[in-house]
């Protein structure tokens, strides 16, 4: 699919480009965690993570499969500096 897309010269989100496999908010509950931790690449921001963190545990949100979305985007954040 990628080849034929980027052969006709449509554009397309550059985020698939830095290997997000699907795009939705950037740390999407129902994201993998492959592309959760590509979004924290993407976005270092930890004040602004910190400030997801409290809003989900505030509304006791998680991730489908339990997973604790920004708490995760927190840590991989800050293990790559």
């Amino acid at each position: 699919v990628w080849a034929r897309i980027k052969a006709s010269g449509v554009r397309y989100h550059w985020a698939y480009d830095k290997g997000m496999k699907r795009l939705s908010c950037s740390f999407c509950v129902l994201a993998s965690r492959e592309d959760l931790e590509c979004a924290a690449r993407l976005e270092a921001r930890v004040a602004e993570l910190e400030a997801l963190l409290a809003a989900e545990k505030a509304r006791g949100d998680l991730l489908r499969d339990q997973r604790d979305g920004a708490r995760e985007a927190v840590e991989l954040e800050q293990a790559s500096h």
